[in-house]
């Protein structure tokens, strides 16, 4: 999934996967029961969060931006959710289907959900096992405009034998089952839409989850009111107010005078005037992404192996993370995040070896030339860093790897690329030669997408996968597969170690820094829960409340 301007430290995430089966930890709220919290936290009240993007609809399955999802969390409910450690938890569903407790069949291809009973949409119309058939034919209509069918085409039927059971029908065994159907949408008011890309509902949903939009006031403010019908109870708050502010100097601003309450992704480079702020506090946790710069292996100057191993080890991560990221991230070994059941704790980062980097290139046939620029004939070792255009955390990485690539011998050119274009044109049609960005890794470390050389966007394929650098590697492509489509978890961590060691060989891309979620919340809000999966921040807000004292 692709990172979008959100821009991670050590601990563990617990996996409720496969042949591991489901450990049953807490639901959501359950330490909390009614009364339980009485004289700490106050029923009612309106919490502002401020968002620097403003969603461009509130279909979630119709973009991948982060405010939509942030938004749609409050709206809808999927069948499974990620808490703050990373465990799956039952949302829609009652429990979370294994081998061991029945939910998953022993050869994979059949995955059972069993439903909460008694739950109804915002309107009052029960949500049933026909919901979530609808959603699976609904993503995987042509006409309809979604993100991704990944996963989804991997299905075969999906029965319905009653209201409150789904049995989903694989064509193959799909290891990332679980990251299915974050999101349901209604049946009965999208069944008969002639066009859901244009629907009235993406400006106006309906769904079953905490809170119910009340307003959405274009480029100010979206107002989302309780959900008194709630299945887990009605949430603490009364309104959430998702306040669009599109410049941080504004958000700063309104941080400090008490008109926002929260607001999370704040970049590394504004962490020092957000902790000076009084009555906030400031909440760093892991999360999935990773940095990284990518290399076009169809340019002929990265086709050697041993330039692109040069140009790793001429970059200094660990000073990256010190002088640019304050601390508040770790330098990258490779494509897992550390809080990823699949990360290899043995992957060490390269350090700066600037003699051994010179060495590669002339064993590569490169030569120091004129100022001290390596060159091979008359053509000399320099190249492009794209980086999105206005974002200065990245901006102030690349100058920094220009500045000591320029030192190795190497003259590299930082371009920023207007957002937009960056991420829908110049990745997907390969127009780079270098690039700096990053990737969400999802709870379920899955990579097909980012490495199978099937998946190299072209015209061939429909432009699909992300496999932007060109990596062509013929283990790889039988590991990516291997580990997609067997239940076995330990099969599947040593196929990921594996790519991770050949990552770190063959260098398609150089990983730089693994990221944190820094977030600022009012001192007196409680039952916050950084979280550090897509599920995002505000997969709990329903237990949101501000103090009593």
């Amino acid at each position: 999934m692709r990172y979008f301007y959100k821009l991670i430290l050590v601990s563990i995430m617990v996996a409720a996967l496969f042949t591991t089966g489901c450990a049953k930890p807490e639901e959501p709220g359950a330490q909390q029961k009614p009364g339980a919290m009485q004289g700490k936290i106050k029923a009612g009240g309106q919490l502002t969060y401020g968002s620097l993007q403003e969603p461009n609809t509130l279909n979630p399955l119709l973009s991948d931006l982060l405010s939509v999802s942030e938004v749609s969390s409050l709206i809808f409910n999927g069948l499974l959710i990620t808490n703050e450690k990373g465990e799956w938890l039952p949302d829609l569903a009652v429990a979370v289907p294994s081998v061991q407790n029945g939910g998953v069949s022993r050869d994979g291809l059949t995955i059972t959900y069993k439903l909460r009973e008694g739950v109804t949409w915002h309107d009052g119309a029960p949500f049933t096992a026909e919901d979530v058939k609808f959603t699976w034919q609904m993503i995987m209509n042509p006409k309809v405009n979604v993100v991704s069918r990944e996963g989804y085409n991997k299905i075969a039927a999906i029965d319905t034998p009653d209201a409150s059971t789904v049995i989903v029908r694989f064509k193959e065994a799909y290891a990332s089952y679980l990251n299915l159907f974050p999101f349901i949408l209604p049946k009965h008011i999208l069944e008969n839409v002639p066009d859901i890309n244009k629907a009235e509902f993406n400006r106006a949903p309906i769904g079953t989850g905490p809170f119910k939009l009340k307003e959405w006031r274009m480029a100010e403010a979206i107002f989302l009111e309780a959900n008194p019908q709630f299945f887990r109870g009605k949430p603490l708050l009364d309104e959430i107010e998702y306040k669009v502010i599109p410049e941080f100097n504004l958000l700063l601003s309104q941080l400090k005078s008490g008109e926002i309450d929260i607001a999370c992704n704040i970049d590394f480079l504004q962490l020092d005037q957000i902790k000076a702020i009084e009555g906030v506090k400031v909440v760093i946790v892991p999360n999935m992404i990773w940095e990284h710069m990518d290399f076009n292996l169809d340019n002929e100057l990265f086709q050697d192996v041993k330039v692109r191993q040069a140009i790793a080890l001429g970059i200094d991560r660990q000073a990256i993370t010190t002088q640019i990221l304050k601390g508040t991230a770790v330098p990258a070994a490779g494509d897992q995040p550390p809080i990823s059941w699949a990360y290899n704790p043995a992957a060490v980062p390269a350090g700066r070896d600037v003699d051994k980097a010179r060495q590669l290139l002339t064993e590569a046939g490169w030569q120091p030339g004129p100022e001290g620029i390596f060159a091979k004939g008359q053509k000399r070792l320099r190249f492009s860093l794209a980086v999105p255009l206005e974002d200065k955390t990245r901006e102030a990485v690349a100058q920094m790897i220009a500045q000591e690539l320029q030192e190795l011998g190497i003259a590299v050119e930082v371009r920023p690329v207007e957002k937009g274009v960056f991420f829908s044109d110049m990745l997907k049609n390969r127009r780079f030669e270098t690039a700096l960005y990053a990737w969400f890794g999802g709870n379920d470390p899955d990579n097909i997408s980012l490495w199978n050389s099937k998946y190299i966007p072209s015209r061939n394929n429909g432009y699909t996968g992300q496999n932007y650098p060109g990596w062509r590697n013929a283990e790889v492509d039988a590991l990516t597969g291997q580990a997609l489509h067997t239940l076995d978890i330990e099969t599947r961590k040593q196929a990921y170690f594996r790519i991770q060691d050949i990552l770190s060989q063959e260098y398609p891309v150089v990983p730089l820094y693994y990221h944190t979620n820094i977030d600022v919340i009012r001192n007196n809000l409680e039952n916050y829960k950084a979280n550090p999966t897509l599920a995002g921040s505000l997969w709990n807000a329903w237990e949101w409340g501000f103090s009593a004292k």
